[in-house]
C-alpha cells in the first residue's frame, strides 16, 4: 500500500467513529489531539509526541469534550490507584493509529505508544493488547508478510527487565503500589496473549483477535476490527467527513514523508488564556487554538457554555 493511501486508515478510524455513535466523539477527538502533538525530531528519523502538548491539549478537551472514559477523566485530578491499574482506556486506539501513520520505524511506534498509554493506564493486560493491535497495523500498513509469526516473536522478544529499565519512570503510580506481583502478572499475561496468537480463543483480547480476523477476511465485530476492514476492503469508500478531519490525513502523509519542519510545529512559550474570560464578539490568541472568537456566551442549566470559531471549526466550551 503506498504512502499516498495510508491515510485511509486514519479517514476510517473517523468514520466508524461516527457510525457507532452517530457523531464524532472522544474517540475521534483523542485521534486529533495526538495529531496535533505530533513533532518530527531534528535529530533521527522519528515522529514522536509532545508530552507538553498532549497534557495541554488534555487539559483544554476536558471542556469541549464529546463523550469520555473513566481513564481519561481520572487524569484531570489525582490519579486513582483502582482506575489506572484496572480501567482499559479504549482511546489508545485513536492513539495508535497516528503514530503508525506517521513513522515508519516500529521501535519509534512502540516507544512512543508505551509511553503514552501509561500516561492513562498501567493495566497490563491493555498493554500487551496495545502493543500487538499497533504491530499488527504497522505489519499491515507496510505490507509484510507471515504477520502472526511476526508478532509472536515481538511479544517473545519483550523483556520485562528491559521494559521496566526503560519505561517505570513513566507510571503514573508507581509500580512498588501495583495491587498484586506485578512481574508475575506481567509474565502471566505475556503467556495469555501467546496463547492467542497460537490460536486459542478465550476472548481476553477480543479486539486484537478480531483485527487478525479481519486481516483473514472475516467480518469485523469489534471497533477496531471495523476500522481496519473499511481500511482494506472498502474500496469504494469517499468519506463523507468534514473538510478538517480529511486535511489530517494529508497531514499525516506530510509528517510521514519528512515534509514539515520542527520549526513550524516547535510552540516556544505556551499563551493559554482563560477561555471563558472572554466575552461574545471577543478574538484572542491560544496557543492551541490560534486565534479564535467567542461566537456565542451563554448560561445553560448549570454551565457556563462558550461557542468559539477557531480556523479548523467551532468549538463548544462547558464548565
Amino acid at each position: 500500500m503506498s504512502d499516498m493511501n495510508i491515510d485511509k486508515l486514519l479517514l476510517s478510524l473517523f468514520m466508524e467513529d461516527d457510525i457507532a455513535r452517530g457523531k464524532n466523539s472522544y474517540i475521534s477527538e483523542l485521534a486529533v489531539i495526538t495529531i496535533k502533538s505530533l513533532m518530527p525530531m531534528m535529530d533521527e528519523e522519528a515522529v514522536r509526541i509532545s508530552s507538553t502538548r498532549f497534557v495541554e491539549e488534555l487539559k483544554l478537551w476536558k471542556y469541549y469534550r464529546t463523550g469520555e472514559n473513566p481513564s481519561l477523566l481520572d487524569i484531570q485530578g489525582r490519579v486513582s490507584s483502582d482506575i489506572y491499574w484496572n480501567e482499559k482506556d479504549d482511546s489508545i486506539v485513536s492513539r495508535i493509529i497516528p503514530l503508525v501513520l506517521a513513522n515508519k520505524k516500529y521501535e519509534i511506534i512502540l516507544d512512543e505508544i508505551i509511553k503514552n498509554l501509561l500516561y492513562t493506564s498501567g493495566n497490563i493486560q491493555a498493554l500487551f493488547e496495545t502493543i500487538s493491535i499497533s504491530y499488527l497495523l504497522y505489519l499491515i500498513v507496510n505490507k509484510y508478510d507471515n504477520i502472526i509469526d511476526k508478532l509472536k516473536e515481538n511479544i517473545i522478544g519483550l523483556s520485562q527487565v528491559d521494559y521496566l529499565n526503560k519505561y517505570s519512570q513513566y507510571y503514573r503510580i508507581e509500580i512498588k503500589d501495583y495491587p498484586g506481583n506485578f512481574k508475575v502478572s506481567f509474565e502471566r499475561e505475556k503467556i495469555q496473549i501467546l496463547n492467542t496468537l497460537n490460536a486459542v480463543h478465550h476472548n481476553r483480547y477480543a479486539s486484537l483477535e478480531d483485527c487478525i480476523n479481519v486481516y483473514n477476511r472475516i467480518k469485523a465485530t469489534t471497533f477496531i476490527g471495523k476500522v481496519l476492514y473499511r481500511f482494506l476492503f472498502e474500496l469504494n469508500d469517499d468519506f463523507n467527513l468534514p473538510r478538517f478531519y480529511l486535511s489530517l490525513g494529508d497531514y499525516i502523509n506530510k509528517l510521514r514523508k519528512s515534509r514539515i519542519d520542527f520549526s513550524q510545529l516547535e510552540l516556544k512559550e505556551y499563551i493559554l488564556p482563560d477561555i471563558f474570560s472572554f466575552n461574545e464578539g471577543d478574538i484572542f490568541f491560544h496557543s492551541l487554538l490560534r486565534e479564535a472568537k467567542v461566537i456565542k456566551k451563554e448560561v445553560k442549566g448549570n454551565h457556563l457554555t462558550s461557542l468559539v470559531q477557531t480556523k479548523t471549526g467551532m468549538y463548544l466550551f462547558k464548565r
